[in-house]
């Protein structure tokens, strides 16, 4: 199964209900819903139905009804008409006459006015008007989350590239890191000879701080986690539910170890594969942060 990223848009229309979704990367689910006042009775199943298809991101939803035909007759829209009443009390003066408008409202003006006779709508029961709220959500956040593995699949391509190119340095790095250690053993001896001249070294002492230098300079346990941590890289890529933060989480322990390396390392080949690993999982990282 392919990745899923968390951007993406869906939109769908179920019996004059418009749904729209879209989605950008967030570290959790961060529904953010725009329903028209009739639709607020539903927000706890909206929300319910929209986790059921989205595991993260920032998800905006909006909704819109589109008004059904009238059935011819006409109704007097209060607040509309509430609303010309008020404006024009606002250009009443205390005596009642201002800027030559006269106190009196005439109704049969008040009525002409847009929007105030408008055509009665059938009334819509709110257990039809839920059903088919819930399937335009769902449609839409189908239509989203296909757009989410599509683009979630170019992600995984991309990953799967970079993860091979760490693993090709990580396996350079643990093929050189023996010949390093014996390479600072050998300038540490050659460093002591050239300094005593003449008065020799003492073998045992050489040795213990060869011993010494050697276990400084061993990058086996952190080239070995690092191994491991791409192995669960890897598996992860396949995973079957949303696994964005555990690859952060990855890419953060790597990234560890690939710090320790290159503070250890004393070796000119190994410190540029060392900053190559670096690099790549920064770009790593910069992707992830985009996963579901």
């Amino acid at each position: 199964m392919a990745l899923s990223s968390m951007t993406g848009f869906g939109a769908a229309t179920c019996d004059g209900v418009s749904v729209e979704v879209r989605s950008v990367n967030h570290r959790y689910l961060d529904l953010q819903l725009r329903l028209p006042r009739e639709c607020n009775p539903l927000e706890a199943e909206v929300r319910a139905a929209v986790a059921r298809r989205l595991a993260r991101g920032r998800v905006d939803l909006s909704v819109r009804l589109k008004e059904a035909a009238g059935d011819g007759v006409l109704r007097v829209d209060r607040d509309t008409a509430e609303r010309y009443l008020d404006a024009l009390r606002h250009l009443h003066s205390g005596d009642g006459v201002s800027h030559g408008i006269s106190h009196s409202v005439d109704l049969a003006a008040l009525l002409a006015l847009p929007g105030v006779l408008v055509p009665r709508q059938p009334e819509v029961g709110a257990e039809a008007l839920g059903a088919r709220l819930l399937e335009a959500v769902d449609r839409a956040c189908v239509q989203a989350a296909a757009v989410r593995r599509e683009e979630g699949a170019a992600l995984q391509a991309e990953m799967t590239t970079r993860l091979a190119t760490v693993s090709t340095a990580v396996a350079r790095l643990r093929l050189r890191a023996p010949l390093a250690v014996r390479a600072a053993g050998e300038r540490l001896r050659e460093r002591v000879a050239a300094l005593a001249g003449e008065a020799g070294v003492d073998p045992v002492r050489l040795a213990q701080e060869a011993a010494i230098l050697a276990d400084r300079a061993d990058v086996t346990e952190e080239i070995t986690r690092l191994e491991s941590h791409l192995e669960q890289f890897r598996a992860a890529l396949d995973a079957t539910e949303a696994v964005g933060r555990h690859l952060d989480f990855l890419l953060v322990e790597m990234n560890r170890e690939a710090n320790t390396t290159g503070a250890k390392c004393q070796d000119a080949e190994m410190t540029l594969d060392v900053v190559l690993v670096k690099g790549e999982i920064e770009k790593l990282r910069e992707q992830a942060q985009n996963v579901e």
